[in-house]
């Protein structure tokens, strides 16, 4: 017996797994996505000078450096740069090159002196911000607070809904496939019971149902990362806004090829559907063989 064949007898169940499994895919792709992609920004972030410390006017580099001292101390920083006015006015340069009006307006003897500080956990960057602003010579330190801790905050309150939601969607998938074998197993009673009688082993009986599950789950993964890939496409300029100076990032480095999450290329989406139809077919053949070794005699 062929898959379609296997399919047209019992078409109801055939959907109802089809359904569910592109339901549960495109949620793992939706998830899986959000998750990555948030992780890849807060790496980002944490190579950006997470603070940086101003200096009043004409501070001596020895009161500079102590501070930096400090900082280094407490153990919480992955590297703290000091900023000459030089290079804050090539800083200041660059990023504006073209517009040579303000430049002409600007001399390094009105940019102050200042440290990049880098933390090693961001969520400590509060506390390194108040042991900068103690210092007299300090004049500001500027930080995006709020940013990095809700970037953290979502991003910790997403990972962990999200493995509770897919731990929870994979068993009602593993339960909705191991029916849906018991119920085509006990449906070909009789024929099953005549191929035992001649000698098949279980495997041989539960391989026509075991392809027939693989085929639907392809077809799954397959129609999931259309839908997923279409969703993204459709976002694109809203997402590209919310993430505006975000440059692109790699999901894993130093790879032969480029596999980029944003913006996301065809190599990132095909490494999700590959994914999604491994653990599919893992799921697939677990719940098939524990069916088919509990109802076939």
């Amino acid at each position: 017996m062929n898959i379609f064949s296997s399919i047209r007898r019992t078409p109801y169940q055939s959907l109802m797994v089809l359904g569910t499994l592109i339901f549960s895919f495109t949620m793992l792709f939706i998830f899986a996505g959000s998750i990555l992609l948030l992780t890849r920004i807060v790496g980002y972030i944490k190579t950006q000078p997470q603070a940086t410390v101003y200096f009043v006017k004409d501070t001596k580099k020895a009161t500079i450096f102590k501070l930096r001292e400090d900082l280094v101390n407490t153990g919480q920083t992955r590297d703290v740069g000091y900023v000459s006015q030089e290079q804050a006015l090539s800083y200041y340069k660059q990023l504006n090159k073209n517009d040579p009006e303000i430049l002409e307006m600007v001399s390094k003897e009105a940019l102050p002196q200042s440290l990049e500080i880098y933390a090693k956990d961001p969520s400590k960057l509060e506390g390194l911000a108040k042991l900068a602003k103690k210092n007299p010579a300090v004049e500001n330190v500027d930080y995006e607070k709020d940013i990095v801790d809700n970037l953290i905050r979502i991003t910790n309150s997403i990972t962990a809904g999200a493995l509770v939601f897919l731990g929870s969607q994979f068993l009602v998938v593993f339960f909705v496939l191991f029916m849906t074998t018991t119920f085509k197993i006990m449906r070909r009673k009789q024929e099953i019971d005549i191929l035992r009688l001649l000698g098949a082993s279980k495997y041989f009986v539960a391989r026509p149902i075991l392809k027939e599950g693989l085929f639907i789950n392809v077809l799954a993964s397959i129609v999931s990362i259309a839908m997923f890939v279409g969703g993204y496409l459709y976002l694109f300029p809203y997402i590209r806004t919310f993430l505006f100076g975000i440059p692109t990032l790699e999901l894993i480095e130093n790879l032969p090829i480029s596999i980029t999450i944003w913006p996301a290329n065809i190599y990132f989406f095909a490494l999700l559907g590959l994914s999604t139809m491994i653990i599919g077919g893992i799921i697939t053949t677990i719940s098939t063989f524990i069916a088919a070794s509990k109802y076939i005699q």
